[in-house]
């Protein structure tokens, strides 16, 4: 049940385009479809794909994307608004090499991720990870469903993008390959086509209170409902990927499509995961609390990630529940 409900400058019922916040709910969908034997997590994407089967691709599993070390960051084909829309990222990554040998090394799969995903549940179950999540999270929760054309979505209100000082004192990282790609102007995300893409990666829509309870599904029962039981949540959450991130050029710390706390984003603990999005927003669970929290916002950050604001409140909430002394796990 909520513990604590907060509204600050907006409708209380708002929702928000959330962006990478997007790939802890695509990543909660892909464990569940794991422990249900619909989704081979740790099998070879070529199995279901053949376009794959490629020598240089033919070892990628669905784990490798979903912990980033799939070495498809980007494409070597600049692709505008429109070829994403038609769907041409994943056929671009048919033919792209990896920049390097998957499982090896680990780079922020900014965009690709949710083509990779997406590629995969289309192929094995015959549905995307968006209709995954309508079927097995939305429905049974009992969250929110967007209407078609997302008229009451608050428009983002974006400002130019910053490099942090660990990525401009490593000039010729892959980040500077890769760029921003479609969120090198945020703003763009605001036509309607656009705001509609099913993309996993980035264009999930919701409110802090549909995504806390979703998290907190993941982690304890909610209402009778827990997506995960404990050994699934614990498999998320693993540590499949940590340090120097190719792409990013600073630390960064994965569990299987989740993020694990680190010195920027150290969430509500060791225990906790989650993932921030590139406008600010963030969702997490805790399952030492059995404890889910989210913070969405349409103010984006200089700096990509969560939000001051949202850590401010996520250190204050760490400190009350660290206070309580009352642990699941106790």
């Amino acid at each position: 049940m909520p513990v604590v409900d907060l509204s600050y400058g907006g409708p209380q019922d708002a929702r928000y385009l959330l962006f990478s916040v997007s790939k802890g709910v695509s990543a909660i969908a892909a464990q569940h479809a794991h422990a249900d034997g619909r989704l081979d997590l740790d099998a070879p994407l070529c199995d279901v794909w053949p376009a794959m089967r490629r020598t240089a691709t033919r070892r990628i599993t669905t784990r490798h994307v979903l912990s980033h070390q799939a070495g498809l960051p980007l494409v070597d084909q600049e692709l505008t608004v429109e070829d994403h829309l038609a769907g041409k990222l994943e056929t671009a990554l048919e033919r792209q090499e990896p920049y390097w040998e998957p499982g090896t090394k680990h780079g922020y799969h900014a965009i690709t991720y949710g083509a990779l995903l997406d590629g995969v549940f289309q192929r094995a179950l015959g549905i995307s990870v968006a209709e995954y999540i309508h079927a097995h999270i939305r429905q049974p929760l009992g969250l929110g469903v967007p209407p078609s054309d997302n008229h009451d979505v608050l428009p983002l209100r974006t400002r130019p993008p910053m490099r942090t000082p660990l990525q401009l004192a490593r000039p010729g990282l892959l980040f500077d390959s890769v760029g921003l790609g479609l969120l090198e102007d945020p703003s763009v995300f605001n036509q309607p086509d656009v705001l509609a893409a099913p993309w996993p990666a980035t264009n999930l829509v919701a409110g802090a209170r549909d995504l806390a309870r979703l998290y907190a599904a993941a982690v304890g029962p909610v209402d009778d409902v827990r997506l995960l039981d404990t050994e699934s949540s614990a498999a998320l959450a693993r540590t499949r990927s940590i340090g120097l991130d190719e792409v990013l050029g600073e630390p960064s710390h994965f569990g299987s499509g989740v993020q694990r706390p680190t010195a920027r984003l150290p969430l509500l603990g060791p225990a906790s995961y989650g993932h921030d999005g590139h406008a600010g927003s963030l969702a997490l669970a805790d399952p030492r609390f059995s404890v889910g929290m989210a913070f969405t916002t349409n103010v984006s950050p200089p700096v990509g990630g969560a939000s001051a604001a949202a850590l401010t409140l996520v250190a204050a909430a760490r400190h009350c529940l660290n206070a309580s002394g009352r642990s699941t796990t106790e």
